[in-house]
């Protein structure tokens, strides 16, 4: 399962909250887009999502769609 679909996952059928996230995408220094995200669940355990690439553009389209904000 990629991050953005484990991040729907976890705020949904888990009633997770995105407790941490960068504001925008991270460019590494090899040029490869790098994203992060926290999510903590309703019973205290956090998960932290990383992606990189395509799937970082996903994962922070994803998060900022959670977050009721623009990309």
């Amino acid at each position: 399962m990629d991050a953005s679909k484990r991040l729907q996952t976890l705020c949904s059928n888990e009633n997770g909250k995105i407790t941490r996230y960068p504001e925008s995408l991270r460019t590494l220094d090899n040029g490869v887009e790098h994203y992060f995200v926290e999510v903590t669940s309703k019973e205290g355990i956090q998960y932290g999502l990383h992606a990189y690439g395509i799937e970082a553009i996903e994962l922070y389209k994803e998060t900022m769609r959670a977050l009721g904000r623009d990309t």
